[in-house]
């Protein structure tokens, strides 16, 4: 029996997959995993609002909100001057819409986050490897923020 045989076989290899991605990242690579993550997380709240599920609901939420901390506390705000300071505003914009989405149990600003996180993530990948990042400051700020990454399935 191969270990797609089975659920737990296939997420035990999505989990080993997502690990050795994590790993191998260049920082700019990081920052794109990290925006998949919060993306995945979005889709999963809407559902989850959609069914009624307020548990599961807060959890993705909350999923969101930490990837977006995360983002937030990398940014390099001395080097990355301004578009760092505005990067940060918008997460912090985020932040607050999913506080409201979460509270008033609204769809809408699930749906505005996903689109600003796609938009982003797009812009992100369209950065050439070479260009720094300033979402990280230097390649041990990445290793801190990859030792802090939950990427459970």
């Amino acid at each position: 029996m191969t270990s797609y045989d089975s659920p737990q076989g296939y997420l035990e290899n999505e989990q080993n997959f997502q690990q050795q991605r994590v790993q191998q990242a260049s920082p700019l690579e990081l920052t794109c995993i990290l925006y998949e993550g919060a993306i995945q997380a979005v889709e999963q709240a809407q559902v989850f609002l959609k069914r009624g599920e307020i548990l599961a609901r807060g959890r993705s939420i909350a999923r969101v909100q930490g990837i977006l901390m995360e983002l937030t506390e990398s940014l390099d705000r001395k080097n990355g001057g301004d578009f760092a300071a505005r990067l940060g505003l918008l997460y912090d914009y985020m932040l607050r819409k999913l506080n409201e989405a979460h509270t008033q149990q609204n769809l809408q600003p699930l749906v505005e986050v996903r689109q600003l996180l796609a938009d982003l993530l797009s812009a992100w990948r369209e950065i050439a490897p070479e260009t720094s990042v300033v979402g990280f400051t230097d390649v041990a700020d990445a290793e801190n923020v990859r030792s802090r990454l939950d990427l459970a399935v």
